[in-house]
């Protein structure tokens, strides 16, 4: 029988279950992996402060007190240990409140704890939209900073930072790899019909993603590994625009989940400055994907720019962030018309407003090397980007 939390979520808070291969730090975790173990897991949960107020994407959202690292066994036992009881507990405890089951990927310069409670914000945020979801963060060990110093503590840069984080993620995917592999394992021991996951993964997290896939390939990635997820999201990927081209591990994900949205805007992030430090390579969330026709035909790049909020944009800026941040590259948790899409797909819905392209239309390159997509979020009546 799956365990019960330890300490339940009071009025204002949530419980925030986490996977991470950070080293451990007594009741707490690290920046960096351990270096013997890199793909050692630890899991548990954690309680996080919950503001009431959807709409305020930016505000602080507090940790209460030190996660619970229930979880500490590496999934020795892999059916019976306190791993595994605790992936079965996450999936019980969304059972039982009708929530879904979401496996969330945090991106660049996220600690442990701005990676749990941006997992409470997304949980208030389309929870608004009435899509109740029981986050599950891997948290991969981002440094959780912008500016690097280097070993005689001079700065050295946010490119060489940026640098640091990518090289994390990428070493992160066995571990991520590993979890896959063992939530599918929970989901089968789970009573009843097979529960309903989804996956979502902002920016370098995407990153994790295609090594954690990598290393699924290599005997993991079993024919009952398919389908897992009924919905995967990729949200301003910073991955190369030809990640999903033939032999490429992002591939996996199309066999991995039912449906696949790769979910792009028009982002200075993404199009300057993650470029810049990946020697030109144009990211897949800015340009989308560089050949449609070689795509799965499970997956779908929606371009969300033209359907943006744009008249909404100051309401976010004074609560905290930059423009090319938070409002070009953070678009998928704090702007209402993307909500109402990507909510429809987390709940396993088809997207209300959502326009489809003819593939005569896909092929026509656009402003800033961008081309058409499979589909676009429409421009909203009386609000222009």
């Amino acid at each position: 029988m799956a365990k019960k939390p330890k300490t339940p979520a009071k009025s204002g808070s949530t419980i925030i279950h986490f996977a991470t291969n950070r080293a451990r730090m007594d009741a707490a975790f690290c920046m960096d992996a351990d270096k013997t173990a890199p793909a050692r897991l630890w899991l548990g949960r954690v309680e996080v402060e919950l503001l009431g107020k959807p709409e305020e994407t930016e505000a602080k959202r507090d940790v209460l007190r030190p996660p619970d690292i229930a979880g500490q066994d590496d999934f020795k036992d892999p059916a019976g240990g306190d791993c595994a009881q605790l992936l079965q507990s996450w999936l019980a405890e969304a059972a039982a409140q009708g929530a879904v089951p979401l496996l969330f990927i945090h991106g660049f310069s996220n600690s442990f704890d701005s990676a749990v409670t941006r997992a409470a914000q997304l949980q208030e945020f389309y929870g608004a939209a009435g899509v109740a979801l029981a986050p599950l963060v891997f948290s991969w060990p981002s440094d959780g900073k912008v500016i690097a110093a280097n070993a005689s503590g001079l700065i050295s840069g946010a490119k060489e930072q940026y640098w640091r984080d990518q090289q994390d993620a990428a070493a992160a995917g066995p571990a991520l790899a590993r979890l896959l592999a063992q939530i599918r394992n929970a989901r089968s021991r789970a009573p009843g019909k097979p529960q309903r996951l989804v996956l979502l993964a902002h920016s370098m997290g995407n990153h994790a993603l295609a090594y954690g896939l990598l290393s699924l390939a290599n005997g993991l990635m079993t024919r009952e590994m398919r389908g897992l997820f009924g919905d995967a999201v990729m949200a301003s990927a910073d991955v190369d625009s030809g990640a999903f081209g033939n032999g490429m591990s992002l591939r996996i994900l199309a066999d991995l989940a039912d449906r696949v949205t790769v979910a792009i805007s028009r982002d200075s992030t993404l199009s300057l400055l993650s470029r810049i430090a990946n020697e030109g390579s144009r990211r897949l969330g800015h340009f989308g994907a560089e050949d449609l026709a070689v795509l799965p035909p499970n997956l779908e790049v929606v371009d969300y720019f033209e359907g943006l909020s744009w008249s909404a944009r100051q309401d976010i800026l004074p609560d905290g962030g930059s423009d090319y941040d938070s409002v070009q590259h953070q678009w998928y948790r704090n702007d209402p018309n993307a909500r109402v899409d990507l909510a429809a797909v987390l709940s396993g819905a088809k997207p209300p407003t959502r326009k489809s392209l003819a593939p005569a239309d896909q092929v026509v390159w656009t402003f800033e090397g961008r081309i058409r997509r499979h589909a676009y979020l429409p421009q909203p009546t009386g609000i222009s980007p």
